[in-house]
């Protein structure tokens, strides 16, 4: 009998160390991550003929002082008074880092980072979508955040207009998953142009 209770002592022990030790594990990681901030990036296309992707980075006031990792760079979001300093270092390089500023709006302000240009990179609050049947166009902007859109169907494509609040590259991928929709892609915004 003796035997017995010692058996069952050491398993009533181990079965109360285990749930302990895996909240230990489990506040540890949570910690870690908290204090990391280093998240992944999605990719998103910007040119149909164009065999590179591009990173959407969100926007600054949702990512403030956070990090982001990407396959060879790591960029970083940093708030200074009233501007958004972005910056992206080359990972195993001792290149100079690419520094972006952005000065802080109501108005948000979505970026992209092309790692093959090697730069950031302002989106245009449109986005150019190639639908199986332009006649599906209205039901689309009806049925999403878009505000308006033209179908240029000799071109091939539509733009959609969007509110300045909605990420460009978030709407993409939410366009993926449409029947309707063959594909979409962002736009970047282009510098005005001054005449010579």
């Amino acid at each position: 009998m003796t035997v017995r209770a010692t058996q069952q002592s050491i398993r009533t022990t181990r079965n109360v160390l285990l749930p302990r030790g895996l909240i230990l594990i489990a506040l540890v990681s949570l910690a870690s991550a908290g204090w990391s901030q280093i998240e992944t990036l999605e990719s998103v296309r910007l040119d149909p003929e164009d065999e590179h992707d591009i990173f959407a980075i969100p926007d600054a006031a949702k990512v403030s002082n956070s990090t982001f990792e990407l396959d060879d760079f790591e960029i970083e979001v940093e708030s200074k008074d009233d501007k958004v300093k972005y910056e992206a270092r080359e990972k195993g390089t001792g290149e100079e880092p690419i520094v972006h500023w952005e000065v802080q709006s109501d108005e948000p302000v979505h970026l992209v980072f092309d790692t093959k240009q090697k730069k950031f990179q302002r989106l245009a609050n449109k986005v150019r979508v190639v639908l199986n049947d332009y006649s599906d166009l209205e039901t689309l902007i009806e049925e999403t955040d878009a505000k308006s859109g033209k179908a240029y169907r000799k071109l091939g494509y539509a733009v959609l207009e969007l509110p300045a609040e909605e990420h460009p590259a978030t709407f993409v991928k939410t366009l993926e998953n449409r029947t309707e929709v063959e594909s979409a892609f962002v736009i970047v915004e282009r510098p005005p142009e001054v005449p010579h």
